[in-house]
């Protein structure tokens, strides 16, 4: 069953319907080194020129951040969770949203470092009702998603609870957080050349 899959990559936002070979998107992600993305619409977002349509190979580790559509998985499967306000900066993109954490978890979130917060989860971690914002060109740009999952690699600060609930316009450090751009890894199989 086809699922649409939107990838960011450190200078790329990439849309495609892709097969889902596991219960869910997020499993199936967590479990493959690449997936191949038919007919994917690339947004180059320093450029913010007109989206072309290529195929993609996108390694699994240069996606900074997904969103999940398709099934959530087994009721069987879900462990108890409480939710966490939390704001994460990875790479050009923060993404605030709802952190699942096991019921009872306090020692490891008192940390604003997120290689201690987001340790022992899987590379991609999902925040639920959250949003997304990026720059595409001059201009910034925020999309809400019912999941997104960001890549824990890729992460450079994070703000829980009180923190991330101040409105970005009002932190006067955003600016200064710590930036790391990475090159997109896709290829286009299509023998087109980039403008």
């Amino acid at each position: 069953m086809p699922v649409d899959l939107v990838a960011f990559t450190g200078d790329r936002r990439i849309s495609a319907s892709i097969p889902l070979a596991d219960d869910r998107l997020s499993d199936m992600l967590n479990s493959v080194p690449r997936i191949v993305m038919r007919g994917a619409t690339v947004l180059d977002l320093v450029a913010g020129a007109v989206p072309r349509t290529v195929d993609v190979t996108l390694a699994i580790g240069s996606i900074v951040a997904a969103v999940a559509t398709g099934r959530r998985g087994s009721e069987t499967r879900r462990r108890r969770t409480d939710l966490r306000l939390a704001r994460i900066g990875l790479v050009r993109f923060v993404v605030k949203g709802s952190l699942h954490v096991p019921s009872g978890t306090v020692d490891p979130l008192a940390s604003n470092d997120p290689a201690v917060v987001l340790a022992g989860r899987d590379m991609l971690v999902p925040l639920t009702d959250a949003t997304i914002t990026f720059d595409v060109g001059r201009t910034t740009v925020s999309e809400e998603h019912d999941t997104i999952l960001i890549n824990r690699a890729h992460a450079t600060w994070i703000d829980l609870d009180e923190a991330a609930s101040i409105d970005v316009d009002e932190l006067d450090d955003l600016e200064n957080r710590e930036r790391t751009y990475h090159a997109a890894m896709i290829k286009d199989f299509t023998g087109a050349v980039s403008d």
